[in-house]
């Protein structure tokens, strides 16, 4: 019976395949300008899908709800940056008038290394509730500087907090440049950079990895189902399971077996809202006959 689990499963893995892109229909429209030539208006509408487009997805995968302010800061910062995201695209229409330029694109956004993205900048943390720190600025910096780093503060999810840990302190770096210092209870990290997002983002990212690396360290939640009639069925609910992102992350298939009474499958995942997923699997699993149990609790029916 072993052998024949173990055969089952190898057999069930050499089909199965994990798609790390997601692709969304955006649309935009960039209003015309005299002094701007229709070329450059429709780089900008494509700019700005590449980047509504990255919103759009992020807006998926984060457990929590970006406010309006958040997303146009995100946007602003994405429209430089969204290369690496984006694994292709296609232009559904195009079409410029004397009011501007309509684009409506169909874009690939590799959903691993944006995942990985909106943890560093912080989102990933922060979407759901602020987290206090103590950001300090010195005083030669300009209104357009402390503005940039209130919009900073804003994007990454920082109230600050007097006094608190952990705290960034901006301070004169060498001429041209700018300089963070970064504190936590126990570690502290400097930056310098021309660019004053580059320090506040590779400071923050440092400290938000930090977390994370604590975090892999837990174990993960272990979801074992049993009842289905076939190993495609299973697999069904696997592709259900990876989208259930608002709930559940780094899902992985741990084991097929073929029992008296169907199918059963092993699943180890990180919970982002264990609520929410208990919810998702009472609607989905029992309607379908199948019976469900997460380590530590009873079987479900």
């Amino acid at each position: 019976m072993n052998s024949l689990k173990y055969v089952f499963f190898a057999l069930i893995l050499s089909v199965v395949t994990v798609s790390t892109a997601s692709a969304g229909v955006v649309e935009v429209f960039v209003p015309a300008d005299p002094e701007t030539s229709v070329m450059a208006l429709r780089n900008k509408a494509m700019t700005e899908g590449f980047a509504e487009a990255l919103l759009q997805e992020s807006s998926l995968i984060l457990p929590g709800i970006m406010s309006e302010e958040r997303g146009t800061l995100f946007k602003e910062y994405m429209v430089t940056r969204y290369k690496p995201y984006i694994q292709g695209y296609k232009v559904v229409s195009m079409h410029s008038g004397e009011e501007g330029v309509n684009l409506t694109l169909d874009v690939r956004v590799n959903r691993n290394l944006l995942r990985s993205a909106l943890h560093n900048m912080g989102l990933s943390v922060t979407s759901t509730e602020p987290l206090g720190a103590s950001v300090s600025l010195p005083e030669s910096f300009s209104e357009e500087q402390i503005s940039s780093v209130q919009g900073f503060m804003t994007l990454t999810g920082i109230r600050n907090t007097p006094d608190a840990f952990p705290a960034f302190y901006f301070e004169p770096g060498p001429e041209g440049t700018f300089k963070g210092r970064f504190e936590t209870e126990d570690k502290e990290w400097t930056a310098v950079s021309k660019d004053i997002s580059v320090v506040w983002f590779t400071l923050w990212s440092r400290y938000f990895k930090q977390l994370a690396d604590k975090s892999v360290a837990k174990d993960k939640e272990v979801l074992s189902v049993n009842g289905w009639f076939s190993s495609d069925a299973a697999l069904e609910f696997d592709a259900r399971l990876r989208g259930w992102e608002n709930a559940v992350q780094e899902v992985e298939l741990v084991e097929l077996d073929m029992l008296p009474s169907g199918v059963g499958g092993t699943w180890t995942l990180r919970y982002i809202d264990a609520q929410r997923f208990r919810m998702l699997l009472q609607s989905y699993l029992p309607q379908r006959g199948l019976t469900y149990q997460l380590a530590g609790d009873s079987v479900k029916e």
